[in-house]
Order: structure tokens, then C-alpha cells, then sequence
């Protein structure tokens, strides 16, 4: 039985990685969030440096 299970498991991985391999839509739409994720941290690090910024200026 488990070698049923990892047989499975490995066909499942290999049909995974052959899909984002060969489209690249589904690639775009997996790794998506990555690059939502790193934008918003761009996005709150520049805010923060202009916080800090103009925290130092009215001293």
C-alpha cells in the first residue's frame, strides 16, 4: 500500500511540475502572490522611510 502511495505522489509531483514547466499561464498565476507579497513590502518599507524621513525634518 505505501508503495502505491508514493508511486501517486511522485506521478502528482511530476504532472505538477510538467504543467508550470509548459504553461506559462498557470506559472504566472502560481507565483503570483510572491510578487503581490514583495510589492506590498516595497511598497511599506518606502512609506516607512518617508515616515522616519519627515520625522527627522521636524526635529
Amino acid at each position: 500500500m505505501a508503495d502505491v502511495i508514493v508511486l501517486l505522489s511522485t506521478l502528482l509531483c511530476l504532472a505538477f511540475f510538467a504543467a508550470w514547466l509548459l504553461l506559462p499561464n498557470l506559472r504566472a498565476w502560481i507565483e503570483r502572490p510572491k510578487y503581490r507579497f514583495q510589492e506590498q513590502l516595497r511598497q511599506y518599507d518606502k512609506e516607512r522611510t518617508a515616515d522616519a524621513d519627515s520625522q527627522r525634518n521636524r526635529s
